[in-house]
């Protein structure tokens, strides 16, 4: 998993794809967690992954202090179609 993209390293053989040009709803999803979390000028979420599983969305990564830890949920909890958010391997590091 080493130097594979996130995005790469969480697709199994559960992995939902839609047509081409179009986005399957748990890949729409993740796009849209993930585009929240880029574009919140108040966390730095260049280490955080996300993966979703139905309407869960589950935060990997670090981030640097509680504080960010529980932006990042509350970011992924505002998202249209997030019904739960689990952050147990989303770690908090000052590296």
């Amino acid at each position: 998993m080493a130097n594979t993209p996130l995005s790469e390293a969480y697709e199994g053989e559960n992995t939902k794809h839609g047509a081409i040009g179009h986005l399957s709803v748990d890949e729409a999803l993740q796009q849209a967690v993930c585009e929240a979390l880029i574009e919140d000028t108040e966390l730095d979420s260049t280490s955080i992954g996300v993966r979703v599983d139905g309407e869960t969305v589950l935060l990997e990564g670090c981030v640097r202090s509680e504080q960010a830890r529980q932006r990042a949920l509350s970011i992924a909890s505002a998202q249209p179609g997030v019904s739960k958010v689990q952050a147990e391997r989303l770690c908090i590091s000052d590296a």
